[in-house]
């Protein structure tokens, strides 16, 4: 078995994305493969950012709307390169997606801080 992995550049787009789904293709063909894909690339950056922002009780609404949009252009991409893109549902899941974030959010403006485990969750949610 081959475990590939991609970083945040090689999902940063559409275009890339898509180069990734080949890759992965032409590797699958000659036997079982595992793929390990990190988030597109800023996300990690603005989920941290947000986290900062939200403790030092700043507006992370920057963040989160430049976040919002990296995964926009990204989905808006593949389905004007892909046919049958489910387009609507995956938009569906990326709104679910940042509102809870979003809750995780109000929840850490409320404390004042925020505990490692969430810390770590909330980073690890542009990689879901």
């Amino acid at each position: 078995m081959r475990v590939l992995k991609f970083g945040g550049t090689s999902v940063a787009n559409a275009e890339r994305f898509l180069r990734v789904a080949d890759i992965l293709e032409s590797n699958a063909r000659q036997g079982q493969v595992a793929t390990v894909l990190s988030a597109p690339a800023k996300i990690t950056n603005h989920l941290v950012a947000m986290i900062e922002k939200t403790i030092g009780g700043q507006d992370a609404l920057p963040n989160i709307s430049d976040a919002e949009r990296i995964f926009s252009d990204l989905l808006a991409g593949l389905a004007s390169a892909q046919p049958g893109f489910p387009l609507a549902r995956l938009k569906m899941v990326v709104e679910q997606e940042f509102a809870q974030i979003k809750h995780v959010l109000h929840g850490i403006s409320l404390l004042g801080q925020c505990p490692d485990s969430i810390n770590a969750a909330l980073i690890c949610r542009g990689e879901k």
